[in-house]
């Protein structure tokens, strides 16, 4: 059996490559197993008026829905998922904005389980229907 550095490294970057590839989910295909320390957001969204979602560690829950901040708090248990209840600012924006705002919060309400793979997280309501396709924000 040939064990030179040259084929040690082949076979470690061999591994590395196939471990890089695998979802951020509990074994096999199931639900995500900890949303905690994780930001998702809208693809194409950027700058002040980007919708986004923080799962922090302790169950809270952070965000902006396009133009207000929320806060709240959480619970991932058995690929169920229950966000809030959430306290946000008030501030008023463009009535299209302010639309988007309501979808989004709306979706955070309604989201009952999540999938994620390294790079997307899915929101599905409780009879499955997706409601939004989230990017991570936070991946390097």
């Amino acid at each position: 059996m040939n064990h030179s550095p040259a084929s040690c490294w082949k076979v470690l970057s061999t591994v590395l490559a196939l471990l890089s590839a695998v979802p951020l989910t509990a074994a096999g295909a199931g639900p995500l197993a900890s949303l905690a320390q994780s930001e998702w957001g809208f693809p194409g969204e950027a700058g002040e008026h980007a919708r986004f979602v923080q799962f922090g560690a302790n169950n809270t829950v952070a965000g902006h829905l396009g133009c207000n901040r929320f806060t709240g708090g959480y619970t991932f248990r058995d690929g169920e998922l229950k966000i809030g209840p959430l306290a946000s600012t008030r501030m008023a924006c463009l009535p299209e904005r302010m639309r988007r705002e309501q979808e989004f919060a709306t979706v955070l309400g309604e989201a009952h389980t999540a999938e994620a793979s390294a790079a997307k997280l899915i929101l599905k309501d409780v009879d499955g229907t997706v409601l939004a396709e989230l990017v991570r924000r936070d991946a390097d």
